[in-house]
């Protein structure tokens, strides 16, 4: 029987949804969704930007240290480059001691170099092959005053011309000495090589090369060897020296001199230039970069440069003391030794310790301002504090050594060396190279040189 539709009852109808329940059931989803789609994109996108961001880091600091490898591979290359000079030069003067210590300094892998692996290998092996030199007493100093520029000035001088004769050489033959010299497998070394900070120093050198010092006195140009009418200026009326050390254009030191003609010239007119030029063409003669021993008076200033106490009023001393100041600098620079030839050329042999107190005390208060502190002592006029060779003591010895030397240069009365090593101190004797001895005593000089060779022609 068919049910009748009239009789269900009011409440079965359906119920009519609530705006709420519309929007749980229609609009909630699609927002959810819609926020869940947003933090995915939020997150992919994320993901993305941080893969680029890595991406650009990682290049940027593979560029970087590319960079860095190549600027320090720039950096290595042009320090090799130095020290490839730098070492060569130290080769040449057999300092493979430096050299080494040099190499030592190179911040890359000197393999990685081959020109300089090279070379490093070179100079291992030289310096393993360098000899020990155990005679001590077998180290000659040779001895020269200034040395004559023009001979024909000095040999006519009428007042000084006999004493030039007997005490000095020309640049003529200091040149063809440093010839035979070197031809007789001398080889320059300086005191400092042989002993230093009190005690004897180990000395290698080259197989067949034979160290040998060169000392130069009264490296001052004093007054009146250049100056002939009283005015204390050089002038062409002097004897034909040097009137000074002075530096060239090209940073290297040279001689003033005034010419016949009243004109002043710049050359070689002294030991200095002379021999840095020798050793420049002959590296091979320096045993680590040594050149000489230049022993200075006070008393009329140092190297030309009027710097005493009675230049006062006749010259600016402050500027003549800042110039022989820079003299000496450039001159310790280049490979020289500085020391005192007493301050007033005095005998020390000859005088009491009262006046060699004096004298020290002079050569303080005006040279070492200018100098600074030397430690070797040159006698002058031929006059050591004792006869003998043996090592010193007494009182003069400590006066000597309350001002700071230890090292002191005698001289050897014929041309026989001689060392004593003493108490913090040493002595050796130098050979003097002079006029008179090279006339009457050329054999005391043959294991040096040819003295019929170097003699000068113009020499009376």
């Amino acid at each position: 029987m068919e049910e009748n539709k009239s009789n269900r009852p009011a409440n079965s109808r359906r119920r009519k949804k609530s705006p709420l329940q519309i929007f749980k059931e229609t609009y909630l989803p699609v927002i959810i969704a819609g926020i869940a789609l947003i933090f995915i994109l939020v997150f992919v996108i994320g993901s993305i930007v941080r893969g680029v961001q890595r991406h650009q880091y990682e290049a940027k600091m593979k560029q970087q240290a590319t960079d860095a490898s190549a600027a320090l591979l720039q950096q290595q290359t042009q320090e090799a480059q130095t020290l490839l000079a730098q070492v060569k030069d130290m080769a040449a003067h057999y300092d493979y001691i430096g050299a080494m210590e040099a190499f030592d300094g190179f911040s890359g892998k000197i393999s990685d170099f081959p020109e300089l692996n090279e070379l490093y290998q070179q100079c291992k092996a030289a310096r393993e092959e360098m000899v020990k030199w155990v005679d001590t007493n077998n180290i000659p100093a040779l001895s020269f005053q200034m040395l004559i520029a023009d001979p024909q000035r000095a040999f006519q001088d009428d007042k000084y011309g006999n004493s030039y004769n007997k005490n000095f050489i020309t640049t003529e033959e200091f040149t063809k000495i440093l010839h035979q010299l070197y031809e007789n497998n001398y080889i320059l070394v300086k005191l400092s090589d042989i002993y230093a900070d009190g005690q004897l120093k180990e000395l290698y050198l080259p197989a067949g090369k034979k160290p040998i010092v060169l000392v130069e006195t009264q490296v001052n140009y004093n007054t009146y060897m250049i100056d002939s009418d009283g005015d204390k200026l050089p002038d062409q009326g002097g004897d034909g020296f040097a009137s000074k050390l002075v530096i060239d254009a090209n940073g290297n030191i040279t001689c003033e001199m005034v010419d016949s003609t009243g004109a002043t010239q710049t050359g070689a007119y002294d030991l200095v230039p002379i021999l840095d030029s020798f050793i420049a063409t002959h590296p091979d003669f320096s045993y680590r970069g040594a050149k000489a021993v230049l022993a200075l008076t006070g008393y009329d200033g140092l190297f030309g440069y009027r710097t005493s106490a009675s230049a006062v009023g006749t010259f600016d001393v402050d500027i003549e003391s800042a110039s022989a100041r820079e003299i000496a600098k450039h001159l310790r620079e280049s490979g020289y030794e500085l020391a005192c030839y007493t301050y007033e050329n005095v005998a020390y042999g000859q005088i009491e310790n009262a006046k060699i107190l004096y004298d020290m005390n002079k050569w303080q208060t005006e040279v070492e301002p200018i100098l600074g502190k030397v430690d070797t002592l040159v006698y002058a006029r031929n006059s050591d504090i004792s006869d003998s060779t043996a090592p010193y003591s007494g009182e003069k010895f400590d006066t000597l050594q309350s001002f700071g030397f230890t090292r002191y240069l005698g001289f050897c009365t014929e041309a026989t060396s001689w060392f004593t090593e003493g108490d913090g101190n040493m002595r050796l004797g130098r050979i003097l190279i002079t006029g008179s001895e090279l006339k009457n005593h050329p054999d005391w000089f043959e294991d040096f040189f040819d003295v019929s060779a170097v003699l000068d022609s113009t020499r009376p």
